[in-house]
């Protein structure tokens, strides 16, 4: 009776683990600590350019360029992983779609690219795929699962197939609100439809804006200031800062590629068992004047000076972050945040107070190349970027405008138009 117990106990914990990881969050998110350095970007110049991970992964319908989705597994063991690709709409849920609407072919993709990771201390097996075009516009998210168990999900990725069946022209200044013009940015948006077959433009065009590719830092619900219809214009002019966003600061950033010499605002490097590096100590920006520098606008690339191949051959490195700071708070907590951690701010990223060091301090394992990030405060949970980094209207930051519509027959919306515009104060 008691062993007849204990298979049940068993039976029921392993049943309430795979309906936890049935609950799938759709969005950017990283299920295991394992599975390292996911990117998904459109393939576009060289296949072996660092930068290319910089792109977003937004790409036309019936385009050329193929998406592809890499990542490392730190278990060092080969794993079968599969790839399903899931439409959604645009308040990213899942749709009424069928796979075979949407899919050119079987929606179950076996990753066949892989390979071992050479001459690192820190062995893992990196992941490759190229993802198939879609036959629709819309929201897509990528799920990949290990083995035969579609609940043992270890990852997930978002990306966008846009079609330009309207036009449209976006600006990007400071605030025209006096009282936000040193700290925040505004987007000024018209949409020409044309022939686009639409009954009320004003309430069926659906617009979204993104700041520098973050799922955090959106606008949505956003109405036509005016409405032509003799010339099909839509017109996204705002006055009561509806279309502003605050503009923070340029990113931090420090170069790891590599582990022979120190590359900027590296302050140490140790090599041992497992190689580790010191990021030159931090201090508060936000009450110091605003300097021009460029970043990646929080994304980072891999690459390596050790190594040929930055794909297998760069290592993974301690990653050692200091924050010069008096000690907060008990409800107030420090990250380190950027696109590498998908912006989530988790156990993974958070920062302890060392009284030693005179601050806030963190150790990440991140693979080597060049990583832009920032300082987060929460206080009771709430995330205030600006608290030691600054919000000024004079930095450069990068915005991209969603245009979505529902056709009156349709069972989902079709993505229409996509426009990318820079802040650039040169202009």
């Amino acid at each position: 009776m008691k062993k007849r117990i204990i298979i049940l106990f068993t039976f029921v914990a392993y049943q309430l683990v795979a309906q936890e990881k049935l609950q799938l969050v759709y969005e950017d998110y990283v299920y295991e600590p394992n599975i390292k350095s996911v990117q998904l970007y459109p393939l576009i110049g060289s296949a072996t350019d660092p930068a290319k991970s910089l792109n977003p992964p937004v790409v036309q319908l019936r385009d050329n360029n193929g998406l592809w989705l890499e990542f490392d597994d730190l278990r060092a063991e080969y794993q079968q992983y599969h790839v399903r690709i899931q439409h959604c709409g645009m308040d990213w849920k899942p749709s009424v779609l069928s796979d075979i609407e949407y899919m050119p072919e079987y929606n179950d993709l076996i990753i066949n690219d892989y390979q071992v990771s050479q001459n690192t201390k820190v062995p893992y097996y990196h992941y490759k795929i190229e993802l198939p075009k879609m036959l629709l516009s819309g929201n897509y998210l990528v799920i990949v699962w290990r083995g035969r168990q579609r609940n043992d999900v270890i990852l997930s990725r978002r990306f966008m197939v846009y079609e330009n069946a309207i036009g449209s022209m976006a600006s990007v200044r400071q605030a025209q609100n006096p009282a936000k013009n040193k700290t925040h940015q505004q987007i000024d948006l018209q949409i020409n439809y044309g022939n686009y077959s639409v009954m009320s433009p004003r309430d069926e065009f659906k617009i979204v804006i993104r700041q520098n590719y973050r799922w955090d830092r959106t606008l949505k619900n956003l109405k036509p200031f005016s409405v032509n219809t003799a010339t099909n214009q839509l017109d996204f002019r705002f006055f009561d800062d509806e279309s502003t966003f605050p503009a923070g600061n340029e990113y931090r950033f420090f170069d790891s590629r590599s582990t022979y010499s120190r590359g900027l605002f590296i302050d140490r490097v140790q090599r041992g068992t497992e190689d580790a590096m010191w990021v030159s100590p931090q201090r508060d920006r936000s009450e110091t004047v605003y300097l021009e520098s460029n970043d990646f606008n929080g994304m980072y690339v891999i690459e390596s000076r050790d190594g040929n191949k930055p794909e297998t051959d760069a290592d993974y490195i301690q990653m050692n972050f200091g924050l010069k700071s008096q000690e907060l708070e008990p409800n107030e907590k420090v990250y380190v945040n950027g696109s590498f951690n998908d912006w989530h701010l988790n156990k993974l990223n958070e920062m302890v107070y060392d009284n030693t060091f005179g601050g806030y301090v963190a150790r990440i394992p991140l693979k080597q190349g060049v990583y832009n990030y920032d300082f987060v405060l929460t206080k009771d949970g709430k995330p205030d970027e600006t608290f030691f980094e600054g919000n000024f209207g004079e930095t450069e930051n990068t915005y991209e405008i969603f245009v979505y519509h529902k056709p009156v027959t349709a069972r989902s919306e079709r993505l229409i138009g996509y426009r990318l515009v820079d802040f650039n104060k040169r202009r």
